[in-house]
């Protein structure tokens, strides 16, 4: 190849890759947004805002939290997707929204077409947990008590499809047994019945159980995760119950839209999980029961292919719709 060739060629493959090493480079150029799709005080938006604090720091501009519930999540998806694919714009992924697609089919959602995952921040248990004047003692009064009066006992939840519904779901599927599901469209109004004892349980998320179980107004029967709660070390896991196959957590990470450059993509997974492994962070998250586990970008793709197959199994067992 002629020398001028060569030289027009090196020009031209230059001028296509330069807005993209450029964009990367000049990497955030503005505050960027956490959009968290899921009201103030759940796991999702206190493990945000514990991490974006930090993450903050580390990419010189700050990180602000965005809360636009609704919809199993697909209200903060819709912001997020129509944002420009360059960064700027993250989106909190939780297991809850995995079976966004069962309850609204009409929408053609597909997480892995439409987001890139950038790393997972924190995994969070639930808790079975009844009235303190309930006479069911443990999960097996409950599965016990529910086979012998079918439809007898209620459990509440956050709404169709949350991780304190499908929780209630996997038990009745592997105990073989019946109760009623009460939703609630605030997930204050669950907890506050189930203090006055107008449903029997409720497999309540951790972080939101562990005050109203110190404060005395809720009793813990198990846990759901594989292993006993530092938090709650008397209280045994429902694996240790003899429900063997009944291990359910929940995950919340970050993703971007689709089409975002590798360089940014691995950029914010380095801060964040720089953030994750300081002391004062894990500190912070510890209290409240949430687990975090960095993990490259690649992984945490893994976690949500696997986690969606495991919800969206059990969402569509118990034949969930939307509320």
């Amino acid at each position: 190849m002629p020398f001028f060739l060569r030289h027009l060629f090196l020009v031209v493959l230059l001028a296509a890759l330069w807005p993209l090493g450029a964009s990367a480079q000049a990497y955030p150029a503005r505050p960027i947004r956490l959009i968290v799709p899921w009201p103030p005080g759940t796991p999702a938006d206190v493990a945000g805002r514990i991490v974006a604090e930090r993450m903050g720091a580390g990419l010189g501009q700050p990180v602000v939290v965005e809360n636009k519930p609704g919809a199993a999540g697909t209200i903060g998806l819709a912001d997020a997707l129509r944002s420009p694919a360059d960064g700027h714009t993250v989106y909190m992924l939780s297991s809850a929204s995995l079976v966004a697609p069962l309850l609204f089919p009409t929408q053609n959602i597909d997480f892995a077409r439409s987001l890139a995952p950038v790393g997972h921040v924190a995994w969070s248990t639930n808790v079975l947990v009844t009235p303190m004047d309930s006479p069911l003692r443990s999960a097996k009064d409950v599965a016990e008590q529910a086979r012998a009066q079918p439809g007898a006992l209620s459990f509440a939840s956050g709404g169709n499809g949350t991780p304190a519904h499908l929780a209630g779901e996997l038990f009745r599927q592997q105990t073989g047994t019946v109760s009623t599901h009460v939703p609630y469209n605030q997930f204050t109004l669950a907890v506050g019945d189930l203090i006055a004892g107008r449903v029997s349980y409720m497999f309540l998320t951790a972080s939101a159980a562990l005050p109203q179980i110190q404060g005395g107004k809720l009793r813990a029967l198990g846990v759901t995760g594989a292993e006993r709660l530092p938090a709650l070390k008397d209280v045994p896991t429902l694996a240790e119950q003899g429900f063997g196959e009944f291990v359910l957590r929940s995950f919340d990470g970050m993703t971007v839209k689709a089409g975002t450059a590798p360089e940014i993509v691995a950029r914010l997974n380095a801060e964040l999980n720089k953030a994750l492994s300081t002391p004062e962070v894990r500190e912070r998250l510890a209290p409240l029961a949430l687990e975090p586990e960095p993990m490259p970008a690649q992984r945490f793709g893994a976690v949500i292919a696997s986690e969606s197959e495991r919800w969206l199994r059990i969402a569509k067992a118990a034949r969930i719709k939307a509320d």
